[in-house]
């Protein structure tokens, strides 16, 4: 039986670069065919600290099974097919997991940016705050030790669900139905930087984001066999995701 486990233990292996499952350029329909083929094989993310100590390895086997599973919990649970999760894009599995597992619900991810030092706690509250009113999300879901600024931003708001990645894995429910999506079905709402005004969500596709995948990798990076892959850009930069 193919094995889905994590790797968190001290003595980590990283993903390899070389696999037997030949490299695909972005020639998908959609995020979620793009995860499946990718499962067959043996690569995957590792998630580095800033002192560039190996934390967590994630084979994209163990991906595409944590998000089928999140997935089947949005429907579960009855998230309805176009409604908005939003989700900290903490650089973490956690956020890799759910924003990938929305696909298999056709929930739309919803990223948002991590507090900075810029302006403070009440500023980065009140962006929050507007953005959930901007993009009217069923759920806000971040890192644990997020919850009370999670709270103090959707205080009024009719949410279904605030909390921490774990605590929306624990909730009580029957796994639904797999709703796949459609390559001109929208696969998540992003925001914009903000650099010079407030920033605007903007609408992404399956379509659009494979055809971006397949142009920066085949006619810009111009990948080979072999290549791998380091960054530090977070995810909720739209380089970085």
């Amino acid at each position: 039986m193919a094995t889905t486990a994590v790797q968190t233990a001290s003595a980590l292996v990283p993903t390899p670069t070389d696999d037997d499952l030949p490299r695909r350029l972005g020639d998908f329909g959609t995020l979620v065919e793009a995860l499946e083929y990718a499962a067959r094989g043996r690569r995957g993310l590792n998630f580095y600290s800033p002192r560039g100590e190996l934390e967590a390895v994630h084979t994209y086997e163990s991906l595409r099974a944590q998000a089928l599973a999140i997935g089947q919990q949005l429907t579960g649970l009855g998230y309805e097919a176009g409604e908005r999760i939003a989700l900290i894009a903490e650089t973490s599995a956690d956020f890799v997991a759910f924003f990938l597992g929305g696909s298999y619900a056709r929930v739309l991810p919803v990223p948002l940016p991590l507090p900075t030092t810029f302006g403070g706690r009440e500023a980065y509250i009140e962006q929050l705050r507007n953005q959930l009113k901007s993009c009217r999300p069923a759920a806000l879901v971040g890192p644990a030790g997020m919850t009370d600024l999670l709270q103090a931003a959707a205080e009024g708001m009719e949410l279904a669900f605030v909390g921490s990645f774990a605590e929306f894995r624990a909730q009580e429910h029957k796994p639904g139905p797999v709703r796949l999506p459609q390559p001109d079905d929208v696969a998540y709402l992003q925001y914009s930087s903000g650099s010079t005004r407030f920033p605007h969500g903007v609408i992404v596709t399956h379509r659009a984001l494979l055809a971006n995948c397949r142009g920066q990798g085949r006619d810009g990076v111009r990948l080979r066999e072999g290549d791998r892959c380091v960054t530090w850009l977070p995810f909720y930069h739209d380089m970085g995701l």
